[in-house]
């Protein structure tokens, strides 16, 4: 029989998905997976439906609705998908549940309840999950102006016991918690929060004294432990040996995530660590799917400062829209491309090549192609030979100013080897600096970034969902930012992965997940745990 596994915190599902996919989903199976977000519960409840069926045995209807381009057509595909196999969808509603953990409306006592109905009485299962980091976040903490300490009143710091309780209740064999790098440098009231999570999940009995709590053993799956203590409970030198740089395990990412492994005190096995893999650079993952161009949306025409009622000055901007098509898209990207040519420096560059066949256009949420390319490092991770097509693959709708950036970008990436910041932009050209008081603060120099196609990617976070330009492709025939197919890519969802809702909150989907391909040899260590202390 699978292993069962609780998914708390689950997102769209990455972590999930990676154990799911271990051993052709025969090694684990997912009871339960709780997320708040209406949204990625919606992913989690398709993606948890797609595996109630043999992989070769997956509904015609399923590639239907991957297929189809139009979202409110999906909704009606998808109603349609569910009453044509009513007992698969209604295990996939029951597996898939939106609930807030530490909220109100869903106290201790019903979550409990739906974790024993999930459980059925086994005792030897697993608990994955990662709770809420945006307290953990460097970005968020150098936003909110401050380097360290977080505020102890933020609900968002403490969520983790909510993680701890349903270990301290229900006592899984193994747990896997992930988090941001940024939880190894946070303190409250100048104490490492790292320390006191790492004692709390060590022994959960500390916080919740009621419960008949086991105490568990806290390993890294980068670092073997330097020491062990009489009990055999591993000791660590450092807290980044729990830092996993997804990059050295084949990722084509440069994620870097906290993530533990517990194993609870009555289970001898010790885990293995990862094996490092090949690196894996960008171009080899997304350099296969259909090449499309940007949209455009509207130009920047002006701005003007106004004083509001308390005298504080304001900035007002004016914009003009713009109607799209692919022939004003290529007037507007070709004259961009001659005048930044003539800049000094950029007129022996080899010519921009034309702009892209314009059939496929600014992409779309389907694209009939092929791919993944058998070149691909992860061609079967990928791939899905009967979805005969790309989805999710639609640009975003551009500022024709921020396309120039873009442009530029993209061709002095090519040129130099690096993206240019913000002080190179104003050497080429005051015209290239963003309308912001900040442009040349030197505080956000990095704004516009373009990702370097023979490296993996930098970190693909929720942000992506706001305006792509940290994540530009490197090609400049395209001038445009990552779709939402190429940052699923680069986090390795597989190509039949669909994300459910408005291409904004698909964004946040992806960059809020554990890439699958991680998560699935996390899976390969936890497994073996099972096999040699708890399955013989």
């Amino acid at each position: 029989m699978p292993i069962p596994i609780i998914d708390l915190f689950a997102g769209p599902g990455g972590l999930g998905e990676g154990f799911s996919s271990f051993k052709n989903g025969k090694a684990f199976k997912i009871k339960l997976s709780i997320e708040k977000e209406a949204t990625e519960h919606k992913t989690l409840e398709l993606r948890s439906f797609f595996r109630q069926f043999e992989k070769d045995k997956v509904p015609e209807k399923y590639y239907e609705l991957m297929r189809e381009p139009d979202l409110k057509k999906r909704e009606d595909l998808k109603k349609e998908l569910f009453r044509s196999f009513p007992r698969q969808y209604e295990y996939a509603k029951k597996e898939a549940w939106q609930c807030t953990l530490g909220g109100d409306e869903f106290p201790p006592e019903i979550v409990n309840t739906r974790i024993k109905d999930a459980l059925k009485g086994e005792k030897n299962w697993v608990l994955i999950g990662g709770p809420p980091c945006q307290a953990y976040s460097l970005v968020g903490r150098s936003r909110r102006q401050w380097k360290e300490n977080l505020d102890k009143k933020d609900h968002r710091v403490h969520l983790y016991k909510e993680y701890l309780r349903i270990i301290a209740d229900h006592h899984p064999s193994v747990f896997v918690m992930e988090n941001v790098k940024g939880l190894l440098s946070s303190k409250v009231d100048g104490t490492h929060i790292f320390d006191k999570i790492l004692r709390d999940l060590r022994n959960p009995g500390i916080v919740f004294k009621k419960r008949k709590a086991p105490k568990y053993r806290v390993f890294s799956l980068t670092t073997k432990p330097s020491t062990f203590d009489g009990k055999g409970n591993p000791f660590y030198d450092n807290p980044s040996d729990f830092l996993i740089k997804a990059e050295n395990y084949g990722v084509p990412q440069k994620r870097h995530r906290v993530i533990l492994l517990g194993v609870r005190s009555d289970i001898k096995e010790f885990p293995v660590i990862l094996s490092q893999k090949e690196s894996v650079n960008l171009k080899d993952v997304i350099g296969d799917l259909p090449p499309i161009r940007s949209a455009l949306s509207k130009t920047f025409i002006g701005s003007e400062r106004t004083p509001n009622k308390t005298g504080v000055s304001k900035i007002k901007r004016y914009y003009k829209s713009l109607t799209d098509s692919p022939e004003e898209w290529k007037k507007l990207v070709k004259g961009f491309a001659e005048e930044i040519q003539r800049i000094n420096g950029f007129s022996s560059q080899k010519k921009i090549p034309s702009p892209v066949n314009s059939d496929f256009d600014a992409g779309s949420e389907f694209i009939p192609f092929n791919s993944p390319s058998i070149k691909n490092p992860l061609v079967d991770w990928y791939r899905d030979e009967r979805l005969k097509g790309v989805s999710n693959h639609q640009s975003r709708s551009h500022l024709t100013q921020d396309l120039k950036r873009y442009l530029f970008a993209s061709l002095y990436t090519q040129k130099y080897g690096r993206f240019p910041k913000m002080d190179e932009y104003a050497k080429y050209g005051r015209e290239l600096l963003p309308e912001h008081q900040n442009a040349e603060s030197g505080k956000f120099s990095d704004r516009f970034r373009v990702q370097l196609p023979n490296e993996p990617a930098t970190t693909v976070t929720s942000h992506i969902s706001k305006d792509g330009h940290y994540f530009i492709h490197y090609d400049p025939s395209q001038c445009r930012s990552l779709t939402v197919r190429e940052a699923a890519r680069i986090q390795t969802f597989p190509d039949n992965y669909l994300f459910w809702g408005p291409r904004t909150h698909q964004y946040h989907q992806v960059g809020n997940a554990v890439p699958p391909f991680l998560a699935y040899q996390i899976a390969e260590i936890v497994e073996k745990i099972f096999y040699e202390s708890l399955l013989k």
